[in-house]
């Protein structure tokens, strides 16, 4: 249907990287591009938009040395997203021709589909008060003409409609001029920032208004706007949970496979996004061994090996123990997640199960190369290494079946039922979790008909991922489990 589109709108960023707190302390500025990252990392390929609105206020403050700087990284991102992005500068931007040539954007007319998205670059006076020139408007009557047949979005930092009672000017200052010259010339929505609580869709002559929230400013949200037609449909979603949720499994800085994470970085993040807790549940193989010896996988061959490293005192368990409890915050927890060695054992020492919150265990590799094997093979050693997990006494499987998605194959059905069957009978949760997985609906649906409690795992490895839980509320409002409800299927800790 060519009067359709799809819009993702980010509004007021206030983006500076070179400090941590903000002037205005609510705004979470040290994080503009991670949250942007954040958002459009939920949207895969087939979801994409077809445009990005960015309506102004990118930056806290376009005169600060680092502004240029700031403003290339968020275009490197925008970039790097492919989704089309439209931007306009608000009061903090500064000079909007330096802003512009940062972005690699130009004000006007942008064609998008069967649509035009006018951005305005509107110029600000004393106290951040704002109007709109003459010749801006001549400009825009004269490039909306020659495309007669297309829908009119305007895109601008401060509000047109409604009028916002406030000594401060979050109005256009000649906006009633500037909605009747929109009724006029047929613009068919128009969109805003500045106004960080953000306002409602509205419609007065004939015209839409629509001002986004900001995104540096909890719950930082952001909204999808679907056009179809003249039908308009706003839906608002925000990074941080909708309700307290919990993270059974996150890596630190004692990981080898870690990229930026740390205890202290990630509590941070948690706390922004309203987590109830974060339960570090570091590699107890890559603790306890060099990493030479974990990629060799010599605790596979030698379990006794993890025993000798502790008697040599080269073990990090008890420095990693030591960092999350040091981090002083009442969300963290301590755990670990271990692997089946060849005994029948776990990677874990009997001593260091004591004080831990949570045991994890999971399948990373199997003792032999099944690729030449028939297929019952490999799922006869995997389910044998899994019960082997299970008979050692773990709280939550991590990413079943995840090993069969790393060698490109297919989670096998025919092990959906059966791998339920063992974790309810040993009282053990299933982990939902999309770090390099696919979990599969199928198996989930099983579980939760057969009351096996599902453990949400971010499994973090990189700071995006820390409270980033879009994807497993998604993946079970699939299977039928609402907001609402997620208490009654989760795995939760004390």
């Amino acid at each position: 249907m060519k009067d359709c589109l799809k819009m993702l709108a980010i509004g007021d960023i206030h983006y500076a990287s070179g400090r941590r707190v903000a002037p205005t302390p609510e705004r979470r500025s040290a994080y503009g591009v991670e949250f942007l990252k954040r958002v459009l990392r939920r949207f895969s390929d087939e979801e994409k938009p077809d445009v990005l609105v960015l309506p102004g206020d990118l930056l806290d403050d376009g005169r600060e040395r680092e502004a240029r700087g700031d403003l290339l990284s968020i275009r490197k991102v925008l970039e790097e997203s492919g989704i089309p992005a439209v931007s306009v500068p608000g009061n903090h931007e500064g000079d909007n021709a330096a802003f512009f040539s940062a972005l690699g954007d130009t004000p006007g007319l942008h064609l998008v589909k069967n649509f035009i998205i006018y951005s305005f670059s509107d110029a600000y006076g004393e106290n951040d008060s704002c109007s709109r020139r003459e010749e801006d408007l001549d400009r825009f009557r004269s490039e909306t003409g020659k495309h007669p047949g297309k829908k009119i979005i305007a895109l601008q930092h401060n509000q047109v409609h409604p009028l916002i009672e406030s000594a401060y000017p979050y109005n256009l200052a000649n906006a009633g001029q500037v909605h009747r010259f929109y009724a006029e010339n047929r613009v068919f929505l128009s969109i805003s920032g500045h106004y960080h609580p953000g306002i409602d869709l509205a419609s007065r002559n004939g015209v839409g208004y629509l001002t986004v929230p900001a995104l540096c400013e909890s719950p930082f949200r952001y909204l999808i706007i679907d056009i179809q037609g003249e039908r308009i449909d706003v839906r608002t979603y925000s990074l941080k949970n909708p309700l307290p949720l919990s993270d059974n499994h996150c890596h630190s800085q004692f990981a080898y496979c870690a990229e930026d994470v740390t205890v202290e970085k990630v509590i941070e993040r948690a706390v922004l996004l309203g987590m109830r807790y974060v339960c570090f549940t570091e590699h107890a193989d890559q603790l306890y061994l060099t990493r030479k010896e974990y990629q060799n996988q010599v605790f596979f061959r030698n379990p006794g090996i993890i025993r000798k490293a502790r008697e040599k005192g080269r073990d990090r368990v008890r420095a990693f123990r030591e960092a999350v409890r040091t981090s002083g915050s009442v969300m963290a927890r301590t755990g670990l997640e271990v692997v089946p060695d060849s005994s029948g054992g776990v990677t874990l020492l009997p001593e260091d199960r004591e004080g831990l919150d949570l045991i994890i265990g999971a399948v990373h590799s199997l003792p032999e190369d099944f690729s030449s094997a028939p297929a019952s093979r490999m799922q006869k050693a995997f389910m044998e290494a899994v019960e082997v997990l299970l008979k050692n006494d773990m709280a939550v499987l991590a990413h079943p079946f995840r090993i069969f998605v790393r060698n490109g194959l297919n989670p096998p059905a025919e092990l959906f039922r059966p791998m339920a069957e063992m974790l309810k009978s040993y009282g053990v949760a299933a982990e939902l979790n999309f770090h390099t997985n696919r979990p599969a609906p199928e198996f989930f649906d099983i579980c939760l008909q057969e009351a096996i409690k599902v453990s949400l795992g971010t499994d973090t490895h990189n700071l995006l991922k820390a409270g980033e839980f879009n994807q497993h509320r998604r993946f079970l409002e699939m299977l039928g489990v609402s907001t609402e409800h997620l208490g009654e299927v989760l795995y939760l800790l004390p």
